[in-house]
């Protein structure tokens, strides 16, 4: 995958598209249902003692068995997981919405509360303004170019990943405060590979001009990238 390429996933993951989903049919929603109620009763099975018992003594529980109020009790228990799994997954969601650019105001109306109700229940989920993803910064640089990405969790700091002029590919670690830091970084990087330099073949040892940069022209291996 080329900078370009690399910059323009970054750029179009942390834009918030509006809207964010369409109202799903009434048949979706009802095949949704389906699904985790189908997934209950299989865990209530499973879990039953009354129908564990019926499977111990070689055979296979009847379908009455679910009329029973001790099977209602595992299948209460086994709905409960579900509900607790619904719960997990959506503060998940919640801060992942959050942490790439939607407000309680969008989380609430997915959710089918106000922002209030959902800035109470995921307290954490909307981070300040100053944590939230920034767009990457492209730079291009002696014939080179590179991506400066933000990197907001765990210490809201920046790195670049170039392509120099010469064929050097490099990712940098997350080390630095602030895009212009990095952004310099990066040119210094592009500035010390400029075109119209060598390559050395790792397979016969040959140098190469960058003009023909991928394989080299006396053994007509591929060549192995720098880092």
């Amino acid at each position: 995958m080329d900078i370009d390429s690399q910059t323009d996933i970054w750029a179009d993951i942390n834009t918030l598209r509006t809207p964010a989903y369409t109202e799903p049919t009434e048949d979706d929603v009802l095949a949704l249902q389906e699904a985790v109620a189908e997934a209950a009763d299989a865990m209530a099975w499973q879990i039953s003692v009354r129908a564990r018992d019926h499977r111990a003594a070689g055979g296979e529980a009847p379908d009455r068995v679910v009329l029973s109020g001790d099977y209602q009790l595992a299948l209460l228990y086994s709905l409960r997981q579900a509900a607790a799994a619904v719960e997990r997954r959506a503060a998940a969601a919640a801060r992942t919405a959050g942490h790439q650019g939607a407000g309680y105001p969008q989380i609430g109306t997915a959710w089918g509360i106000t922002r209030q109700s959902a800035r109470a229940k995921w307290p954490d989920a909307v981070p300040s303004r100053a944590h939230l993803p920034q767009p990457p910064v492209t730079v291009q640089h002696a014939g080179g170019t590179a991506a400066v990405l933000h990197q907001p969790d765990p210490n809201d700091t920046w790195m670049y990943t170039a392509l120099a002029a010469d064929g050097t590919q490099h990712n940098s670690p997350a080390e630095y405060e602030t895009s212009a830091a990095a952004a310099d970084e990066a040119r210094t990087f592009l500035a010390e590979h400029p075109a119209g330099g060598t390559w050395t073949c790792q397979h016969c040892g040959a140098d190469n001009s960058t003009a023909s940069p991928s394989t080299c022209g006396f053994c007509n291996h591929r060549r192995e990238w720098t880092q």
